[in-house]
């Protein structure tokens, strides 16, 4: 699996260098100064870069078993924001080696430049609304419509706006790549946004069962009467709800909280809390859905250990615990399981009953700790999670148990930082948020990769850009041509 994920990472910087490669062979010295070519190739590095964002995203499976979603999505916004400073040097770069404003200011430049500019603009606007999109209350559908058509802009102009303008690509075999990638990159992209749905197997709702006050478990079955797809407990699927009476035609992520063992349904347990979800209680029986899965690798059976484990849930992130709970019941196991479940008061505790059935009638030695925020009369645990919790609860070594966090960002978070302190390592820690337009994930071993990962492509790729830019302009800063009308038409049309 080691060998796989190097092999990928390395193919994926290679992808992305290949052209900066051609173009130093094909084109190994050039009368432009080192400024004018760094611009350049920072700006094929950048848009190649934008290339891979599409497949990055498509949900694919086999990327789902090597690094799991959530790892992806997350490689995928750090590479958006490399992509982002790459190509805002590379305008920057250009009109710097200009030694002029025109550029940048200037009406009078050919179509092509004035097309580069409209990407530039473009990128700013999808880097504000991608900050911002929550501060000014954007729907997720309406985020996401305005991010996929900003990104699709942005991925023609940038194309055609290099195809005319630089001079690297009058080199037939960079031509031929910049005439196949963008439809590769749209075909992944249509085919995730409008056939990955279609040829989904469809499947309704059987019983929608109401475990608290604003928490429905939601139970689907396939149409034509099959088992369900196979799934490790804690994975999570996506859901198009297109066919619903009192529900809008749309498609989000949701845990699976039932076991692998129940072949007949598969079941998510959903809280209405965001604009699509306050509508989760009128779904009725008989409704159609599509769904698309399993996804995501927080699952103890993804993990080669059989000792203990301690699982520490907020709210409605109790779902994959009770799809792992359930199926290490169902499967007889003996494993010691500690529970740590946070929720405000007792009347948003969901599955209180199965939980307490799981502890009296099963071989599993669990173990539930519920801690309450907002119950003055609750006589058991209270407040936040700390370390005195775990010497409490838990009898086995803290830094020879596995840890699986999942609940909201912020508790999350603190959760893992006090594991951290307490010497718990981040390959013993485990948790996942599967939301594309989501923020502030945790700090998990996986997501340190992911931060690794395009560390250091960004650097490879900097030094690359740096000796390239350096042999080719003989290390001179600007060119020695005279200026024209402000500007130098070899920039923008290289012999």
């Amino acid at each position: 699996m080691k060998i796989k994920k190097f092999s990928l990472v390395s193919g994926y910087f290679i992808a992305i260098a290949s052209p900066l490669v051609l173009a130093f062979y094909l084109h190994p010295t050039s009368e432009e100064g080192f400024i004018a070519n760094a611009g350049m190739l920072m700006g094929m590095a950048g848009i190649m870069m934008v290339f891979f964002q599409f497949i990055i995203s498509a949900r694919i499976k086999w990327l789902d078993r090597l690094y799991a979603y959530n790892n992806l999505i997350d490689f995928h916004k750090r590479m958006g924001v490399l992509a982002s400073f790459f190509i805002i040097v590379h305008f920057l770069l250009l009109t710097l080696s200009e030694q002029s404003l025109d550029m940048l200011f200037g009406i009078s430049e050919p179509w092509y430049v004035n097309l580069g500019k409209a990407a530039f603009l473009l990128l700013l606007v999808q880097i504000l609304i991608s900050i911002n999109h929550r501060k000014i209350k954007m729907r997720y559908e309406q985020w996401r419509s305005i991010h996929d058509l900003l990104a699709l802009s942005l991925l023609v102009l940038m194309f055609v706006h290099s195809f005319f303008a630089g001079g690297d690509l009058e080199l037939y075999p960079l031509q031929i790549l910049w005439f196949v990638l963008p439809p590769v990159a749209i075909a992944f992209f249509i085919w995730q946004r409008f056939f990955q749905f279609t040829f989904a197997p469809n499947y309704k709702v059987v019983d929608v069962i109401k475990k608290t006050n604003n928490t429905f478990n939601v139970q689907f079955a396939p149409e034509n009467g099959d088992e369900v797809y196979a799934y490790n407990p804690g994975q999570f699927h996506f859901i198009k709800f297109s066919n619903c009476k009192y529900l809008a035609d749309e498609e989000h992520p949701f845990t699976i909280s039932s076991s692998p063992c129940k072949k007949s349904y598969i079941s998510s347990t959903i809280k209405s809390s965001g604009d699509f979800t306050r509508q989760i209680h009128q779904l009725q029986k008989g409704d159609k859905v599509k769904i698309i899965g399993p996804f995501g690798k927080m699952s103890f059976v993804e993990k080669p250990h059989a000792g203990s484990i301690v699982f520490i849930a907020g709210g409605i992130g109790i779902t994959p615990f009770m799809s792992m709970l359930q199926y290490m019941s169902d499967m007889n196991h003996k494993r010691e399981v500690v529970l740590f479940y946070f929720n405000p008061t007792e009347a948003d505790i969901a599955f209180r009953e199965e939980l307490e059935q799981l502890i009296s009638r099963t071989s599993l030695h669990l173990k539930v700790v519920h801690i309450l925020s907002k119950q003055d009369n609750w006589e058991g645990e209270k407040g936040r999670f700390n370390t005195t919790l775990l010497e409490r609860h838990c009898l086995q070594s803290i830094l020879s148990t596995e840890y699986y966090v999942c609940g909201p960002s912020l508790m999350s978070q603190a959760v893992i930082a006090d594991l951290n302190e307490l010497g718990v390592p981040l390959n013993k820690i485990h948790s996942e948020m599967f939301g594309l337009a989501g923020s502030g994930s945790p700090k998990t071993h996986q997501k340190k990769q992911a931060q690794s990962i395009a560390r250091y492509v960004a650097i490879l790729l900097l030094l690359i850009i740096t000796l390239f830019a350096g042999i080719r302009s003989d290390w001179k800063l600007f060119d020695d041509k005279p200026m024209e009308n402000g500007h130098s038409q070899e920039l923008l049309k290289a012999d």
